[in-house]
């Protein structure tokens, strides 16, 4: 059966992790990290509080580690959750597998490799020794909880970078513009800046020049003393270099910057609050430049956003935002990268879960009150409001699957505003994408595109939504669209989707049961605008819409799949097995192409990449099992030729992921 053997790079037993192991050996963190470390899978980390990781230091995680956030509640330190943030010059190196992954979750989720043994019985705080509560996360039978009942129980991940950021609150008039290539500074009119750039001496929230410097939501202004100078901008020319350091501030000009690797995390449970009344994302990114490598992440029932950009470069692919509260995808301050295979599911119901029963009162089962789920994107322009600061929100996104609030009926879509929120000044594109259950209900509020944006703006809010297929929603779009292209948005007669269950067992499966070839691949758009540095290097070549055609890329690592939320026995697409050789400058990737898992008669189609580090991967070819890329006459194998990429003398590594 397929069961246990189909996934995307992955078996899928590890992910379960429900397995009798040796008690796992227990490591509190407890103090900021300021040399290099390593996290190793034989042991389960808990994190205490809030920890900093400082530069130069680079914190590692080893493939197959599970790290435990300790609340507030538990340990005794206000407001500092167990949360790790990763400051301006410091590293995280989590380079995971879906055989393998990393998960980052609460204190005692018991759906992780090693199972119970993983939870600590105690915990040393602030307060001294607490005992660690056992909780219920039953997923079957009769109970008064189960998984999808929790959130805010622990912190998350912020990275912080040295990237230009749109941002200005020094209160000078003359607001400064990011020229996008000197390291400097110009006024609006495109004319040299006067002001002088200098490091602030004093960090407080009103800090920032439009090139650069924030303090991420929720966090004090405080210094530490490094044991060496710091290079504060990422490019040594603008700011000195100081052993006096704010690990809490973002903000550069060095566009490229590199906070690490994440590869193959489950973010669960966090969200816990670092400040009063304000919860800390999934995964946190401020100032995060190109040099950072993010993708295969997935955050679940966080009690804030899933993924939220403050400004930065960041390229991040296959993102998964699963029932969390708030925002799934935040966008603000210039953030201006690229993204691709983006999926968010958002659930805000509380009827009776099919497969889990009632409480043992009687009374329905769901999601607690922390996790009210809202838009499925939020899009901010600079701050502030129509300020003209550079650089401006602009980031364009291809290949996305969002499903919205859905009612207990499931047949009406509820009335909150679950849509593509583009606010003030923001700029983008969104494209190749299915949209369904967004915001309708009986109030007919919540449109599937939502422009916030006044008649006397000096910025303008211009979005394209294009290539997008929608189903079930209230209005298509409202607010000021002028300078906005909606043209393409159609809508479709039935669901684009296998299966849309919100919570239910076995019940979602957002691979598409409907396909349309969309004639064009992302990196076509492009052409050669140079605003849109790297992109023919990023975007996958793909030709359909949503974030996942044949190929379940949640299926074998994520929560989704541990607690069943998953259509976990309809199976998924084989794991390509890769064989390579060598014939003069031409190198033949061979693999078994899966028959079984298609829509119809159209075959799986297969992305493939190359890389030269084993960090950035850049897909290259899109190649079916008889299609016109695979040279190989078999039926059932393909083998794709790639003689564009001259090799000599650098190792070139590839990996194929279906779609």
């Amino acid at each position: 059966m397929k069961f246990f053997s189909k996934s995307i790079l992955a078996a899928t037993a590890v992910a379960l992790g429900l397995g009798a192991t040796a008690k796992a050996a227990i490591v509190e963190v407890a103090a900021d990290i300021t040399a290099d470390t390593r996290f190793t899978r034989d042991n389960v980390y808990v994190i205490t509080k809030l920890i900093f990781v400082l530069p130069p230091a680079k914190l590692t995680v080893e493939p197959g580690t599970v790290i435990r956030g300790a609340n507030s509640a538990v340990t005794g330190f206000t407001n500092s959750p167990g949360s790790i943030v990763v400051s301006r010059g410091a590293k995280l190196i989590g380079n995971a597998t879906a055989d393998d992954p990393i998960i980052w979750t609460s204190i005692d989720d018991p759906y992780v490799p090693g199972g119970a043994n993983t939870i600590p019985v105690n915990v040393t705080g602030n307060a001294g020794t607490a005992a660690v509560s056992a909780q219920d996360y039953t997923i079957d039978g009769a109970s008064g909880s189960n998984a999808f009942a929790y959130s805010k129980e622990c912190g998350g991940i912020v990275l912080l970078g040295r990237t230009p950021l749109g941002y200005d609150r020094d209160g000078d008039a003359s607001f400064l513009t990011w020229d996008g290539s000197a390291h400097g500074a110009v006024l609006a009119d495109g004319s040299p800046s006067t002001e002088t750039i200098a490091y602030p001496t004093v960090f407080t929230t009103s800090t920032g020049n439009g090139t650069g410097f924030a303090l991420i939501e929720g966090l004090t202004s405080t210094t530490v003393t490094l044991a060496a100078a710091f290079d504060a901008d990422g490019a040594g020319s603008v700011f000195t270099p100081s052993t006096t350091f704010n690990p809490g501030f973002f903000g550069g000009v060095d566009e490229n910057d590199d906070s690490g690797v994440m590869r193959f995390w489950s973010h669960r449970y966090g969200g816990f609050n670092i400040a009063a009344n304000n919860e800390i994302n999934g995964v946190t990114m401020g100032g995060v430049g190109r040099g950072t490598v993010l993708e295969f992440q997935e955050v679940a029932q966080n009690a804030d956003d899933g993924f939220e950009w403050f400004g930065g470069f960041n390229d991040c692919r296959y993102l998964a935002s699963v029932l969390n509260g708030d925002d799934c995808f935040d966008g603000d301050f210039g953030f201006s990268g690229n993204l691709q295979h983006l999926f968010a599911i958002n659930d805000n119901e509380s009827y009776t879960r099919l497969g889990w029963g009632n409480g043992t009162d009687g009374t329905e089962v769901g999601r607690n009150s922390f996790a009210v789920s809202d838009k499925m994107i939020e899009w901010d322009g600079s701050e502030p409001d129509n300020s003209r600061v550079t650089p401006q929100t602009n980031a364009w996104a291809y290949n996305f699957t969002f499903i919205g609030n859905k009612g207990a009926d499931f047949a009406t879509p509820a009335s909150s505003d679950s849509s593509l929120n583009f606010l003030k000044g923001a700029d983008g594109r969104w494209s190749r994408g299915v949209a369904e259950d967004i915001g309708g209900g009986a109030a007919g509020t919540g449109p599937l595109v939502l422009v916030s944006q006044g008649a006397t703006l000096p910025v303008d809010t211009t979005t394209d939504v294009f290539d997008l297929l929608y189903f079930n929603i209230g209005a298509v779009s409202t607010g000021a669209d002028a300078g906005n292209d909606l043209t393409t948005v159609s809508a479709a007669t039935i669901s684009q989707l296998r299966k849309k269950g919100h919570a239910i067992k076995h019940g979602l499966d957002p691979r598409l049961a409907n396909d349309t070839d969309v004639g064009s691949i992302a990196r076509d758009d492009f052409g050669s605008n140079p605003t849109r540095a790297g992109v023919s290097d990023f975007f996958s070549p793909v030709r359909h819409r949503g974030a996942m055609r044949d190929n379940n890329w949640l299926f074998g690592w994520s929560w989704s799949h541990a607690v069943e939320l998953i259509d976990v026995p309809a199976g998924n697409v084989d794991r390509p097995r890769v064989a390579l050789a060598v014939a003069g400058a031409t190198v033949s990737v061979s693999f078994a192409a899966d028959i079984n898992e298609t829509v119809g008669a159209d075959r799986v189609q297969y992305v493939v990449e190359r890389s030269t580090n084993g960090k950035v991967w850049v897909p290259f070819a899109l190649v079916q099992d008889g299609g016109a890329n695979d040279a190989n006459a078999a039926a059932g194998q393909v083998t794709l030729a790639d003689s564009a990429f001259n090799y000599a003398g650098t190792p070139v590594h590839y990996r194929v992921i279906p779609q």
